[in-house]
């Protein structure tokens, strides 16, 4: 027997009069899963036997139906009602079960009624039916007679042939009159598939292309109030083929280098905006919205450039390329690139500034006989205006030479003393900027005066604490997965513990899991077999960490009922959102999640045309996008909390890795929201199918500080620093940058570093 089918089944075993059955694991509880001993319901349902419409009158008896389904049994049969322009009517008592009798729609008075069939298996194993067009019942009255349709592709044709270099054919109803409801087929090889932005009326560009090369039939259902339904006989015909290599504009727009999406705050650089088109020697068009309205960004053109978003204040923008050249089929982002500027509105952004002397100090002393230092403000925006103020002896006075924001004033000819230069910054918009402490220069004749610093510190290791979240599908399509999953990631598992990370770790599954009977999103599951308390945080120094992982990855398991809305996103949205009660994330810790899922947030990503199986496709709400879930971390956490999210997924592009996931028998997708919140926050994407998930996980252990490399000081030093180690190591230089001493290489872990070296005395 086949082991999809042992899974569907209870054992029974009896033992001293106890029976006892394994947890019965279902299928898709929502949507059809396809499995390879089970196929689809099939019916072809039809009025008296042999009619799709039917028309009523005096002398006729009331009409039957036949449903004609090739699975008759644990089953369930659901009817509905329509009206001519699609309104959903309530259901006649005789429109239920296999073959409903006596159908009487006269009572509803004269027009037209569409009738649809949907069966479902009601153990879930077999996809289930839904009837593409309807049967049709007519109450005479006063319509208008039939209506009459007349499809066209690009206005005049019933069949066209599109290439690379071709826009998607229109396509048109011409009904006569104007329809109510236009229900439009497309089939590809037998297999009827969806076409986006196909419906209505009219459809300027349905994209035929973005299914790939082959034959597509066309057929229409449209019905009219007052008049009998029009369909077609003959489908319209759209073939998609590939034209010569050569003529191709490729695009590959980012941000950063790598990211699709990435979110600004007012103190964030300005972004590299990438185009990444081959040919390079092509016309380059952006186009920007926020918050649904076109804008010019400063600085957005070419293949690479440095815009300023932040200038243009909070919102969301959407980045969109064109790429044209003659000769060459033009290039247009299905996508955008989407830029967040965060603050707390336009006229609460941030100016930041880092004043500076010569670039790098922030105080120095000079003599009388040397060289004036350059005063530098270092402002974003750029364009900010400069109030500078300068303080000698408690005095404010008016320095030479000082202004915007490079300048270099005359302080040797102002006198010997010491100048305090503070700067103020402001634009329209802004806040305005105002230094928190003064720059300094001393003028001195010959030797100045100074005071003597010391300084001693023990080299510890820091940064070592990591929050580790795992959120794990259990939906079907992940059941042969999860089988595998401990082994795959068991090499993770060793290398925390050799890693010296102070780390714990959560776990939580795609779905609400009930807690005391009621759905809680992002709840945490006990670890297996683990006595640490509380029982869900699992942490450093547990006793054969590798089996408890493995035991809690085999209980949590895959296939159960409800499953199949996976929501990676909105699950570890809410388990951060309850910090304060899961214990899972400490304040001076980094946070990294792990998704493991072969599906993309909620299936499909919120993209109707991946749908695979009927009613798959659910709108994602705003705790679903990678948006959310990182502006959710930095309110909660802070902006300086280092953030990761690890993607194990269905990669975008791989088709054989889609492959070998639909071969368990439910149908996978990429993940494209996954990877979408890895990339924002340059977190990892890895296979799937790999064998090993442990390579390129980012759980932040990289960024574990064994060592000293600077340390500050009070000033720009004058003469010499004195540096002792203990215990001793020789080798070790050092150089003064920016009022910091850098040491190479860094002093290690277990040493205490002292330091010595003067200041200018005020």
């Amino acid at each position: 027997m086949s082991k999809r089918i042992l899974q569907g089944l209870c054992y029974i075993f009896v033992f001293a009069g106890v029976l006892s059955c394994a947890p019965v694991k279902f299928t898709k509880s929502d949507s059809i899963v396809v499995t390879p001993l089970g196929g689809a319901i099939s019916c072809t349902p039809l009025i008296n036997g042999s009619v799709t419409s039917f028309t009523y009158s005096s002398s006729s008896s009331l009409p039957n139906i036949a449903s004609r389904c090739n699975q008759t049994t644990n089953v369930t049969y659901e009817w509905t009602l329509k009206n001519a322009d699609g309104t959903v009517l309530p259901t006649l008592p005789e429109l239920s079960g296999i073959n409903p009798s006596n159908v009487d729609m006269q009572p509803l008075g004269p027009g037209s009624y569409y009738v649809f069939l949907k069966v479902t298996d009601d153990s879930g194993i077999l996809a289930t039916y839904n009837s593409s067009t309807p049967l049709e019942f007519i109450v005479p009255g006063t319509g208008g007679g039939a209506l009459v349709c007349d499809p066209k592709l690009n206005s005049t044709l019933n069949s066209v042939v599109i290439g690379d270099a071709d826009a998607n054919p229109s396509v048109t109803a011409n009904c006569n009159p104007t329809a109510s409801t236009y229900i439009w087929t497309v089939r590809r090889n037998g297999a009827e598939v969806v076409v986006p932005n196909l419906g209505g009326a009219h459809s300027p560009a349905p994209d035929f292309k973005s299914l790939g090369s082959g034959t597509y039939q066309v057929s229409l259902y449209a019905t009219a109030t007052g008049f009998t339904s029009w369909q077609t006989t003959t489908p319209l015909t759209v073939q998609v083929t590939s034209n010569p290599t050569g003529t191709e504009i490729l695009c590959n727009p980012r941000i950063n280098g790598s990211l699709t999406s990435l979110t600004l705050t007012p103190s964030s650089p300005n972004p590299l905006i990438s185009a990444n088109c081959v040919p390079n020697d092509i016309q380059y068009n952006w186009t920007v919205t926020k918050n649904g309205q076109s804008v010019s960004i400063n600085g957005l053109a070419g293949a690479n450039s440095n815009p300023n978003f932040v200038s243009h204040g909070e919102g969301t923008y959407l980045i969109y390329l064109t790429g044209s050249k003659p000769g060459h089929v033009t290039w247009t982002a299905t996508a955008p690139l989407i830029i967040t500027v965060d603050g707390s509105g336009p006229g609460n952004m941030v100016i930041n500034c880092s004043p500076r002397l010569n670039g790098t100090f922030v105080a120095m002393t000079v003599s009388t006989t040397g060289s004036n230092p350059t005063v530098t403000s270092s402002c974003t925006p750029a364009n900010v205006t400069h109030t500078w103020t300068v303080t000698k002896n408690g005095q404010t006075i008016s320095l030479p030479g000082l202004s915007g924001s490079s300048s270099t004033p005359n302080f040797i000819g102002s006198g010997l003393g010491t100048y305090l230069i503070y700067l103020t910054a402001s634009a329209p918009g802004y806040n305005t900027y105002v230094s928190p402490s003064p720059l300094e220069v001393t003028v001195a004749n010959g030797n100045p005066i100074v005071r003597r610093v010391t300084f001693t510190k023990l080299v510890e290791v820091s940064n070592n604490k990591v929050d580790i979240l795992l959120v794990v599908d259990d939906s079907n399509s992940m059941l042969p997965e999860n089988q595998r999953l401990a082994g795959r990631l068991q090499n993770f598992v060793n290398d925390l513990s050799a890693s010296g990370l102070d780390w714990q770790m959560c776990a939580t599954i795609t779905r609400a899991p009930n807690v005391n009977g009621t759905p809680t999103w992002g709840a945490s599951k006990n670890w297996a077999n683990y006595s640490g308390s509380p029982a869900w945080v699992l942490k450093t120094g547990a006793p054969d960490p590798y089996t408890i992982f493995t035991n809690t990855i085999n209980e949590i398991g895959a296939g159960w009922a409800n499953t199949d809305d996976e929501r990676a996103i909105k699950a570890a949205f809410h388990h951060i959102s309850n910090y304060q009660n899961n214990s899972c994330y400490r304040t001076d810790a980094s946070i990294a999640v792990i998704i493991l899922s072969d599906e993309d947030e909620r299936s499909v990503g919120g993209d109707i045309s991946r749908q695979f199986y009927p009613n798959e496709y659910k709108p994602l709400e705003s705790e679903d996008t990678p948006t959310r879930l990182a502006q959710k971390v930095r309110q909660t956490f802070g902006q300086l909390k280092p953030f990761s999210v690890n993607s194990i997924i269905v990669k975008p592009g791989d088709a054989a890795c889609m492959a070998d996931q639909d071969g368990g028998g439910a149908k996978s997708h990429e993940g494209f929201k996954y990877k979408e919140i890895s990339d924002m926050t340059q977190g990892y994407t890895g296979s799937i199918c790999d064998a090993d998930y442990s390579q390129n996980l980012y759980y932040f252990k990289d960024k574990i500080i064994r060592s000293l490399a600077s340390i500050p000081l009070e000033c720009a030093p004058v003469g010499p620093v004195a540096v002792s180690i203990t215990p001793a190591m020789g080798g070790v230089s050092t150089q003064v940058i920016n009022n910091t001493l850098h040491f190479t290489p860094a002093i290690p872990a277990g040493r205490t570093v002292t330091i010595e070296y003067d200041c200018p005395m005020h």
